[in-house]
């Protein structure tokens, strides 16, 4: 089995503009992400997924300084560059990291590396994790399907297509109970990023990427430092969760013939 850690990187955020290119403790957050990305065992590749436009060719030398590769696909449409990568690069399962995300969860994504190797769920995340410390695991024929079957390109947030237990093989891993915080690792925003640049500071020099080393220096900070409690996750409207329910109600028949002619077609390429 062939994993790839796809990462998903624009330089189009209108919260905070450019805010791949800021630094936290030092660093950039984008070569925060991909260092991090390149720490998670079990991966074959580290592929990070950015569009063709002007804007976004700095993000691409980023990946290539790196010694990882870069793939510029569909500007918009999310899931599209996803499975565009993944059947460029022959991948059978995706791990999915938005490149908002500096300080993810290493030993969490090795867990669903883990568990994709083991028995390959068509979808994978962790619940119960602070935002922007998960990931996503995808399998390739469930990517493929969605896209044969979806009707929408607008797919930043693209989890209502896949986190589907009557339709796919889902498996939601939950947060060990003394790593569950009420806090955001994810950036958006200028107070999300002044939270994160305090929390750099407050991290142990020797706590490498360890993510109980990250909730340990959480927890030593003053109240008065985390800034961005207020920060609202962006969301699609309830009009478009309701249209993607719509959609699988209406088409359940279409919907599995596509799913049952992608992974017959798997299974007789094994």
């Amino acid at each position: 089995m062939k994993i790839g850690m796809l990462i998903t990187a624009r330089n189009k955020s209108t919260r905070l503009p450019l805010k791949l290119l800021y630094e936290i403790g030092g660093k950039r957050v984008i070569d925060r992400v991909i260092e991090r990305c390149k720490a998670v065992s079990f991966v074959d590749q580290v592929i990070l997924c950015t569009s063709p436009h002007p804007q976004d060719a700095l993000l691409a030398e980023t990946a290539f300084k790196h010694g990882i590769y870069y793939f510029t696909g569909d500007p918009e449409d999310v899931l599209r560059r996803l499975y565009d990568a993944a059947t460029f690069f022959s991948l059978d399962y995706v791990l999915s990291i938005t490149a908002d995300d500096p300080f993810f969860s290493v030993e969490y994504a090795n867990r669903l590396a883990n568990q994709a190797k083991l028995t390959t769920p068509d979808y994978m995340a962790v619940e119960g994790l602070p935002i922007g410390a998960g990931l996503y695991g995808i399998r390739y024929e469930a990517l493929k399907t969605v896209i044969g079957f979806k009707h929408r390109t607008d797919t930043e947030i693209w989890g209502y297509w896949l986190n589907r237990p009557d339709l796919f093989d889902v498996h939601l891993f939950q947060a060990e109970a003394g790593e569950v915080r009420d806090i955001r690792l994810t950036l958006d925003t200028a107070d999300d990023l002044a939270f994160l640049r305090s929390l750099a500071e407050h991290l142990s020099p020797h706590g490498g990427m360890s993510y109980r080393s990250l909730l340990s220096a959480a927890d030593r900070m003053p109240a008065e430092l985390f800034v961005n409690r207020h920060v609202q996750q962006l969301k699609p409207p309830d009009a478009v969760i309701e249209d993607i329910n719509e959609h699988y109600a209406k088409n359940r028949e279409l919907f599995v013939a596509i799913k049952e002619g992608n992974y017959i077609k798997q299974r007789r390429n094994r």
